[in-house]
């Protein structure tokens, strides 16, 4: 028992995740009788058989489903470990990538980088706008360091995050459109009949699922500031983050909407900003000073 290695678990996890010793020894660049001959050993030291061969398939046998999660925690400690001693032995990056959502304002982290401005005057930051999945794989691909986005569900596992801010929806238009004079609770055929500016990856299928697509008639921007803009001029409504028009509706120059219902709900949807990286990735102290200073000024907005 005292024999048994990392890399026996590392080896049982990718038997598990490809589904067969021939696929794991491609994943890992091994030759398969070293996948076979690992597993072997793992299972003789610690005195249970862990998968089934009996079929064409292997798949796990009843201790092998019993020990998956304890192996696995074991390998995320282990992995955790790697990253923060690497981020203690890191001095100063000299360079810093943040990609920052196309929906999420800056204003949410404008105080986060002052201080880091004055913290790290020497560190060059590079401020990318993309879509949030985009933003996600940038982050799994290295090519970022942190990310600020919106979206906390089913990010993936190779992801750190933490949810920043709870932000309101909010639809609205320009007070000289026909919309604005209809009272609370907007029947959705009286939304779906006036146009919708929408912001909307070029990227994407045409066919993609849509969310908050009411009108029939819709025109199609790919980021915020043209949506409001257009909002603004009186073209089309929208739906917007609150903190980004909240002055505008203070001052009667857009008119919040009160549809009766959006999509499968009776109220706006409220979405969670999250700061993330990811988790093979250490950072050193002046990433680390950006995200900690977000996430506290995100929660003093």
């Amino acid at each position: 028992m005292n024999a048994i290695t990392l890399d026996q678990f590392s080896v049982f996890m990718t038997v598990v995740k490809e589904g067969s010793f021939a696929a794991a020894a491609r994943k890992l660049h091994r030759v398969q009788s070293s996948i076979t001959y690992t597993v072997q050993k793992l299972e003789e030291q610690s005195g249970v058989v862990l998968f089934d061969r009996s079929s064409y398939r292997v798949s796990l046998t009843e201790a092998g489903y019993a020990l998956l999660p304890r192996i696995s925690r074991i390998l995320e400690d282990f992995a955790e470990f790697r990253v923060q001693t690497e981020t203690m032995t890191q001095g100063v990056e000299a360079e810093l990538t943040l990609v920052v959502d196309n929906f999420l304002f800056l204003s949410v982290m404008t105080p986060a980088l002052e201080k880091f401005k004055v913290a790290y005057p020497k560190v060059q930051l590079r401020i990318n706008a993309a879509w949030a999945q985009d933003a996600v794989q940038q982050l799994i691909n290295g090519e970022a360091d942190l990310g600020a986005f919106f979206g906390n569900k089913n990010l993936p596992a190779e992801l750190e995050y933490k949810v920043i801010k709870d932000i309101d929806l909010v639809a609205v238009v320009a007070p000289t459109h026909p919309l604005a004079q209809l009272p609370a609770n907007i029947p959705r055929d009286e939304l779906r009949d006036h146009l919708q500016i929408i912001v909307s990856n070029p990227k994407s299928s045409r066919d993609s699922p849509a969310f908050g697509i009411v009108g029939v008639n819709q025109w199609r921007v790919n980021e915020s500031r043209l949506r409001y803009s257009l909002i603004m001029a009186g073209i089309g409504w929208g739906s917007m983050p609150r903190p980004m028009v909240a002055a505008e509706i203070e001052r009667g120059e857009l008119i919040e909407l009160k549809p009766a219902r959006w999509d499968s709900s009776d109220r706006m949807p409220r979405v969670a900003a999250v700061i993330a990286k990811c988790r093979s990735t250490a950072i050193g102290p002046a990433a680390t000073f950006l995200r900690n200073e977000i996430a506290a000024a995100a929660e003093t907005n």
